[in-house]
């Protein structure tokens, strides 16, 4: 099997700085651990502009198939290499002087190379290689507070529900192996096609365990159960990389599977995701209303998120000239989802950062008068809320419109009952984030001093605050990045 390394670049970058973190990790110690985590960064950002040198790039291929670079996959790698650098800047200062400061950074390359994976994966068993390596490293990482009980709690939960995952994923794909002969994505649906109007029930089977898998991942309702203790008891920034570059990881799995191998058979898988779509809208939302906890009710608002983003997937169709444009239209809106989801959710989470150290549980009433004793990151958490529950002019209106225009377009009856759905969500998810914005604009708080952030966790803010603020106004080059990723099937 002939190997071309270049198409490989940002992997081995990132696989080759995880190698020397892990070495010189043993020489460092105390405050010198910082410097792992900048050799992270900076490997990050080689990373991308490998990754950028590929932007225009035909698809190719090579490991037998296994591994494509097309647009699609540059584009989210350039996501995910984003994503990656924003938590590493959130999580330097909350860990400096840590114990394991060096394994967390280690830990976390590794995670990121699952994700780089990911989109360029056309073979069962790469995918299924790059989902383990995302998650197998948040499995350590959730748990690196050992004498923090919370921490335990969600290590111990992320990690028994994602051995069950793996194992149901395993399976699934020993049963498409079975049906079709064949681990390649392609082939695959070369080898269901001829039966896609009665295919085989072993077939079936196998595809929803997969969907099931993947919607581990994702945090879809109803394998959704782990994400709000792990959120809570995870260091921060790990949840906030969870919400985010592991959450899209999944989806970009999922995508994949489900449009390049099956295809022909989305009148089976179609109305099942639409259906999980909407219970992740419905019981995300309605449980983020109970909600005391301000990262609990960010972990339920991440599962009403992967409900919108579900959509698009769902209403995918079969291939063909016409089916092609309508599956472009909605492959974009889910990209532009997940861009645009990015910004808010890390957003959000560097606001919880900043406040983790003075208020350890970080309740939502610790809020009350936060917009009056920091004004700026007041103002930031607000505008990430208000975007988050799609209200112009900030950038999660345009997320929310590109999801229901796609759907309405698509022209079906799944189409339509999900775009109102969406709407219907997206107000009722207003009442809580509306609800947080007025606990810290009209409630007192017995503390009334000033509240202050480290300089790095400020420039975070500041920077994802520009970013959904400027796209909201203008939102055209994310539009333009989403339209640039054009996913080459059947390589």
């Amino acid at each position: 099997m002939r190997v071309t390394y270049s198409l490989l670049g940002p992997e081995l970058v990132v696989t080759a700085a995880a190698c020397v973190i892990l070495l010189i990790d043993l020489a460092l110690r105390g405050a010198q651990r910082v410097y792992s985590g900048y050799i992270a960064m900076l490997a990050l950002a080689v990373a991308g502009v490998l990754a950028l040198s590929n932007w225009d790039t035909v698809p190719r291929s090579t490991l037998g198939g296994m591994f494509v670079l097309d647009p699609f996959s540059v584009v989210m790698k350039l996501i995910f290499l984003g994503v990656g650098v924003f938590v590493l800047w959130l999580a330097i200062p909350p860990l400096r002087g840590h114990r394991y400061e060096g394994e967390f950074y280690f830990l976390f390359l590794c995670s990121v190379l699952g994700t780089l994976l990911m989109p360029s994966s056309r073979d069962l068993l790469t995918l299924f290689i790059a989902l383990e390596l995302v998650s197998a490293p948040a499995f350590v990482m959730a748990g690196l507070r050992k004498l923090n009980p919370r921490s335990n709690e969600a290590a111990l939960k992320f990690f028994l529900f994602g051995v069950l995952s793996a194992g149901v994923l395993v399976y699934g794909i020993s049963l498409v192996y079975g049906a079709a002969g064949t681990t390649n994505l392609a082939r695959i649906a070369q080898a269901v096609e001829p039966t896609a109007s009665s295919p085989q029930p072993p077939l079936l089977v196998g595809i929803v365990f997969v969907v099931a898998a993947f919607g581990f991942k994702i945090s879809a309702v109803p394998f959704h159960f782990w994400a709000p203790d792990t959120y809570e008891g995870a260091p921060t920034p790990l949840a906030a990389y969870l919400s985010v570059g592991s959450k899209a990881a999944g989806f970009v799995g999922l995508l994949l599977i489900l449009v390049t191998a099956f295809a022909g058979l989305q009148h089976f898988w179609g109305p099942v995701v639409g259906a999980i779509a909407i219970a992740t809208m419905v019981i995300g939302n309605v449980v983020a209303l109970r909600q005391r906890h301000l990262i609990r009710l960010l972990a339920y608002s991440s599962i009403a998120h992967a409900g919108y983003m579900l959509i698009p997937i769902a209403l995918l169709r079969p291939h063909g000239a016409q089916v092609g444009r309508t599956n472009a239209t909605l492959i974009r809106s889910l990209v532009v989802y997940l861009i645009v989801y990015a910004f808010m959710n890390l957003g959000a989470f560097a606001i919880a950062v900043g406040l983790s150290k003075q208020y350890p549980t970080l309740l939502v009433r610790d809020l009350a008068g936060f917009g009056r004793r920091a004004p700026l990151p007041g103002l930031a958490m607000g505008a990430f809320l208000i975007s988050l529950g799609g209200i112009p002019p900030f950038l999660g209106w345009f997320a929310k419109f590109a999801i229901f225009l796609a759907a309405i377009r698509v022209g079906s009856v799944l189409g339509v009952l999900l775009a109102v759905m969406m709407v219907i969500n997206s107000v009722i998810s207003l009442y809580y984030y509306v609800g947080v914005v007025r606990v810290m604009y009209l409630q007192d708080s017995e503390d009334t001093g000033a509240v202050s952030f480290p300089a790095p966790i400020t420039a975070a803010v500041a920077t994802a605050m520009a970013g959904v603020t400027a796209f909201g106004i203008y939102p055209e080059p994310v539009a333009r990045l989403a339209a640039a990723a054009r996913l080459a099937v059947g390589l």
